[in-house]
């Protein structure tokens, strides 16, 4: 849960919920108690448990704005303990990040997990599990595919136990699910994969999160997480892993690496196999950033409160986890963020960023904001491999997966994706929701209210002007079109240079498989947001 207003029961305390833990505990080899207290979505401190310790039936909640209702809540939803807890925990994290109208749903949603049956040889075998959950879960949706609350909650249970890594439930189970097609107000949809709330992101929201990122009220931190998670596509737990000692420069290749532990299988858990670790080359950008991070950290002395030194993670705790400093096997991670804890890092900086999806719309029809994950930057890394001709065992291996089994949906939906992440973009209105951003940056060549210094193409030619107050190490003219700090001129020839820049990536994209073709995707994606922009503008002056 890893919120700061989450209340438990005391240690000293007997849990009548001990059966659910070692069931957890059995498969994961580790668990998070139920909580007794919570502040939810809105900022409402409720009581979850009565006073003899069990959950309550009814839960009381505020939704602002709208009504205050009893919500069910259950520790019963399923004859199998293991799926029971994950389901409560789906709910309560739900109360915490969401507003009471998705908890709407999961109270009817989630009983029909009652209707699961799993053979005796799935919960002790992973790979069963697997296929067997992703098989009863698909059943569900296709028996209640006109009860939306039923899939939708199906839909979030799948989620919620994805990106939170629980035994079982990894990428396959999404695209199992994305095989079922139900009707949604009269339109086929597919649940999670082609999905504008779960699913991977599209051109132009890769471009607007892109650029959210340099707003100043953003930390270091979470754009060093962001952007990891975009680059390579880590699950929470693999940033949570990660340290700074995993980062270094190769003198005799003359760039930056980074060790990226893999997390698959019970064996590779943590860092425990030194061998269980790939290498992964990182842009200079983001290595200085991750050098910004670590010099920012390292007034910070991470000990045992004994006073032993202990390893410096990337994402570091504010304080020290002193559960795991009483096992000796695990006091090294004492200062680790855990994955639950960047899962919400994520969706909290969503809200911050304020960006609102083009596609999904609340219950009054209006619109949401763009749902940040780790798990979508993910599904955005597999999707754009296959459409740049990437093989099977490329994504697995980019994706951290042991075979190509688990790969295989992405290149099935080659089409459907290759429509669905392009946005249709060839469409005015999707076009026009695009370019937005670039309006009010937009500004005159005489403008001497904007500061910062001259971008130029030549000695006569300028495209716009640098807010930044350092000096830049990106790619001059080019990386200008990916970046927030840029101010385009609105009379600038920003075509020629669109051409420019496509130019270049063809280029890099035939001779290189380094990291730069991301930041020229990025520079692609603005610089023909910025020349739409010209056109709506001259339009506008015109009539």
């Amino acid at each position: 849960m890893a919120h700061a207003n989450t209340l438990y029961l005391a240690h000293e305390s007997v849990d009548c919920y001990e059966y659910l833990y070692e069931e957890a505990k059995r498969l994961n080899h580790d668990y998070e108690p139920l909580p007794f207290e919570i502040e939810t979505f809105f900022g409402q401190k409720v009581k979850l448990r009565k006073s003899d310790g069990r959950l309550k039936k009814t839960v009381r909640l505020i939704n602002l704005g709208s009504n205050t209702s009893n919500y069910r809540l259950s520790d019963t939803y399923s004859k199998y303990a293991y799926l029971s807890y994950i389901a409560i925990q789906c709910w309560v994290d739900t109360a915490i990040s969401r507003s009471p109208s998705m908890i709407n749903h999961l109270c009817e949603g989630l009983s029909t997990l009652q209707h699961v049956s799993l053979s005796d040889e799935a919960l002790n075998n992973e790979a069963v599990f697997a296929k067997e959950i992703a098989s009863q879960l698909s059943r569900l949706i296709l028996e209640n595919k006109d009860n939306q609350r039923v899939w939708l909650s199906i839909r979030a249970f799948a989620n919620y136990a994805i990106e939170n890594c629980y035994w079982g439930f990894d990428e396959t189970l999404v695209f199992k699910l994305a095989e079922t097609k139900i009707k949604n107000h009269g339109q086929k949809a597919r649940v999670s994969l082609l999905d504008h709330e779960y699913g991977p992101f599209t051109r132009s929201e890769i471009g607007e999160i892109t650029q959210a990122l340099q707003n100043d009220d953003v930390t270091i931190h979470e754009r060093v997480m962001i952007k990891l998670a975009m680059q390579f596509g880590l699950r929470p737990i693999q940033l949570a892993l990660l340290r700074e000692s995993d980062i270094y420069y190769d003198t005799s290749k003359l760039g930056w690496y980074i060790n990226i532990p893999r997390v698959k299988g019970k064996v590779s858990q943590l860092r425990r196999n030194q061998n269980n670790f790939v290498l992964r080359e990182l842009s200079d950008d983001l290595a200085n950033e991750i050098g910004e991070l670590i010099k920012q950290d390292a007034v910070r002395s991470l000990t045992h409160p004994k006073g032993t030194p202990l390893p410096r993670p990337l994402f570091k705790r504010e304080q020290v986890d002193k559960e795991l400093i009483v096992d000796d096997k695990l006091t090294e991670y004492a200062w680790h963020k855990n994955s639950n804890a960047l899962t919400h890092k994520f969706i909290s900086l969503g809200k911050r960023l304020n960006i609102f999806s083009r596609h999904v719309k609340d219950d009054n029809g209006g619109p949401t904001l763009l749902r940040i994950s780790c798990y979508r930057f993910r599904y955005t890394l597999g999707t754009r491999m296959v459409l740049e001709g990437k093989t099977p065992e490329e994504v697995a291996i980019a994706l951290d997966h042991g075979s190509t089994d688990s790969v295989q949906h992405y290149f099935r939906y080659n089409r459907d994706l290759i429509d669905f992440i392009d946005d249709t973009f060839d469409s005015s209105i999707v076009l026009e929701n695009a370019v937005m951003r670039w309006k009010g940056f937009l500004i005159d060549e005489n403008d001497s209210s904007v500061g910062g210094r001259l971008i130029r193409t030549s000695s006569i030619a300028s495209l716009g002007k640098c807010l930044k107050q350092a000096s830049c190490e990106f790619h001059p003219t080019v990386s200008c079109y990916g970046c927030g700090k840029f101010r385009p001129f609105k009379n600038a020839d920003h075509q020629a240079q669109l051409k420019v820049i496509e130019a270049e990536r063809e280029f890099v994209q035939q001779h290189s498989s380094g990291p730069v073709k991301h930041q020229l995707n990025e520079a692609l994606q603005g610089a023909i947001e910025i020349c739409e922009a010209q056109k709506l503008l001259n339009k506008e002056s015109d009539s």
